[in-house]
């Protein structure tokens, strides 16, 4: 069962965002990324800790990730993960804001906002990627 839920898991990531990259409203593409980039992140702790994480914050269950890595001895692929999240703090908390703003919030998002948040979840599932073949080949 587990291979099959992350498998669900990554297949409706790459719905959000494929829908993301079509969407003509910008507040409903930027809350399809955010949405693509959690359920990501869980089906990679679900691939390797065999264990669901909890939340929505995306800083948040990236460093839990990243933590739950480092205790296991993955620290190439925790400090990949910290880097990430410090580098990219500010379109991280877009996202978060996204979360609940994207749908009931004054807040409206640009194209400008959408390219900047897609290219940055582009990086993110090549990072996490990374790290689960760091993690495979132990």
């Amino acid at each position: 069962m587990s291979g099959e839920y992350v498998e669900k898991l990554k297949k409706r990531a790459e719905s959000f965002m494929k829908e993301a990259e079509e969407a003509a409203d910008k507040d409903l593409a930027i809350f399809f990324i955010e949405q693509s980039l959690q359920i990501y992140v869980k089906a990679v702790y679900y691939e390797i800790f065999g264990e669901k994480i909890r939340g929505h914050s995306l800083r948040t269950i990236l460093g839990t990730l990243a933590r739950s890595l480092e205790k296991q001895d993955f620290k190439e692929a925790s400090e990949k993960i910290n880097l990430f999240i410090n580098s990219h703090r500010e379109d991280l908390v877009l996202l978060e804001e996204a979360y609940t703003e994207s749908r009931y919030g004054e807040l409206s998002y640009t194209e400008k906002d959408v390219e900047r948040s897609l290219k940055m979840a582009g990086e993110l599932i090549k990072i996490l990627r990374e790290v689960e073949e760091i993690v495979k080949l132990g």
